[in-house]
């Protein structure tokens, strides 16, 4: 009788800890991909400038390319050439902003939050310590709180 009280007692505690535990990182394949917010169906873009991640209507020019980085982090890479990656401006402004930048040089690991094959994820700057992509009017923004907004539709 001990012995089930002990073990009805582990698996409670396994079934908390599993719904305590938060989101898991997706393991988005290598490849490229429009990134969609779910309410417009609009996509993410890159833009230039320090204030130049926003979103606007997908097109060639808002393909991303996923890098994994083997530790769960991904960068998100413009696909139309160079090693510029979607990445925390410089620009100390609340809410904190992002833009693109040469690869490694602010930064630029991503996690993504979610089954990405399958439905919308959130998007975290590192592991969401530094905060969540999101909007802000038609520019794209780092907020506390992260919810699922992104639609990864892969392409090809």
């Amino acid at each position: 009788m001990r012995i089930r009280s002990i073990l009805s007692l582990a698996a409670s505690a396994v079934a908390v800890a599993a719904l305590a535990t938060p989101a898991q990182a997706a393991d988005a394949a290598d490849g490229a991909y429009f990134i969609r917010d779910v309410r417009t169906g609009a996509c993410l873009a890159g833009g230039e400038g320090p204030l130049g991640g926003h979103i606007a209507p997908c097109n060639p020019g808002t393909v991303w390319e996923v890098r994994n980085q083997g530790d769960g982090l991904v960068q998100i890479v413009e696909a139309r050439g160079g090693n510029r990656c979607l990445a925390l401006s410089p620009i100390r402004i609340y809410p904190p902003v992002v833009w693109v930048d040469e690869c490694g040089s602010q930064p630029d690991q991503w996690t993504i939050q979610g089954e990405a094959s399958v439905e919308p994820v959130a998007i975290a700057l590192d592991r969401g310590e530094m905060g969540y992509l999101t909007t802000q009017g038609h520019r794209a923004i780092l907020s506390p709180d992260g919810r699922p907004q992104w639609i990864m539709e892969r392409l090809g």
